[in-house]
């Protein structure tokens, strides 16, 4: 059987952070710390919310996992969990075996930390009206603390889902000729984004000529000889996401366009570098303000970047109010880009490690530092 130490993520730290924590037990709900937590990727949490799933983790206890009896088997398989309690869904409501388990470990009066951004009020009004002695409280923070470290198990998952997508945008770049629609340069990249080894495509913003100033998705407009490409997509990698922006020209570059990037570069190489243990997002996005006005580019965005791994956006954020400083082992984005909206954008994303020798980029592949003339 698996062990906690063969999972990607640490579970180790995540038992501390719970035994340190305020909460006598937390419950995990969400599809991206029930990821974390039991190391298997459990898509119905997504799909069918009535097949609850949810991870009892008591201070100085192993987990209790209460899940639908319809994946037993297959959690059983995967995950380094011994104790699952099943329910059979609709004779059986989910709190009320979760209840079950608080009383069993005799936290019915407990404080139980919850996910308050994912699990719903109908879910903690049952357990309230089942524990009226019980405190709920939230305890995203916790978990979301935990997370924002990544193992190296974890980095080079990363690094391997941004290496893909970026070969994935190479690829369907390159193969654009004049007449293709949007729409069909959006299918190819998809499907190159799948044969990189993705499980899902996640993202898929693409757009050409004018519609490089807006930030949709492909539509039936036909690519012509002059047009900008712009595209900021992702796949999903066994949980993992990427999320990779990159600029490409159909046809020479002109004057405007490479005064454009080269001013677009020199923001992006100074807020990376600033990617630095003790240094926080809101002097980085401060910092992207102060770079824009100077380069004479507009910017009217509420964030420059973010952390990324189980979600697209994670903790901590290039944003105005970020006071959460980096530190070694986390990541982040540094997310670059202009747009005047009916006329054109340019766009480029990477991901960064942060260690205490200065930034480390993870997406490596497809080169960014000119504008790619197809």
């Amino acid at each position: 059987m698996k062990r906690p130490e063969d999972a990607i993520g640490n579970i180790a730290g995540l038992q501390q952070a719970i035994d340190e924590s305020e909460f006598d037990a937390v419950l995990i709900v969400s599809p991206e710390n029930l990821r974390y937590a039991s190391d298997v990727v459990l898509s119905s949490q997504i799909k069918i919310r009535d097949r609850l799933t949810v991870i009892v983790w008591a201070k100085g206890r192993a987990p209790i996992m209460v899940i639908c009896v319809v994946w037993e088997a297959l959690m059983r398989r995967g995950t380094w969990i011994e104790d699952l309690r099943t329910y059979r869904e609709f004779y059986q409501r989910p709190a009320a075996l979760v209840a079950e388990v608080l009383r069993e470990l005799k936290l019915e009066g407990g404080r139980i930390g919850y996910e308050g951004e994912y699990l719903g009020g109908l879910y903690c009004d049952e357990l309230r009206q089942a524990l009226p002695d019980m405190a709920l409280a939230p305890c995203d923070a916790l978990l979301q603390g935990v997370r924002s470290f990544k193992t190296a198990r974890e980095i080079e998952l990363l690094r391997h889902a941004y290496r893909g997508t970026a070969n994935a945008l190479l690829a369907t770049f390159v193969s654009t000729v004049p007449g293709q629609t949007e729409s069909s340069i959006s299918h190819r990249l998809s499907d190159n984004i799948m044969r990189s080894g993705a499980d899902a495509v996640t993202t898929l913003i693409f757009g050409a000529g004018a519609n490089t100033g807006l930030h949709v998705e492909a539509g039936d407009y036909q690519v012509q000889a002059g047009d900008i490409l712009k595209s900021d997509c992702g796949g999903h990698y066994a949980g993992y996401y990427s999320n990779v922006g990159r600029t490409a020209k159909l046809g020479p570059l002109t004057d405007e366009d490479r005064s454009i990037w080269r001013r677009l570069r020199e923001i992006q190489h100074g807020l990376s570098d600033m990617l630095r243990p003790g240094v926080s997002g809101r002097e980085i996005f401060e910092r992207c303000v102060t770079m824009h006005r100077e380069r004479a580019l507009p910017f009217g965005f509420g964030h420059n970047g973010h952390g990324v791994g189980l979600m697209i956006h994670e903790n901590p954020l290039i944003a105005p109010h970020e006071e959460l400083v980096y530190q070694a082992g986390m990541v982040s984005t540094v997310e670059t880009r202009v747009r005047w909206p009916g006329k054109v954008g340019y766009h480029m994303e990477d991901l960064f490690l942060v260690t205490d020798q200065g930034p480390v980029q993870l997406s490596d592949a497809f080169d960014n530092e000119e504008i790619l003339v197809v």
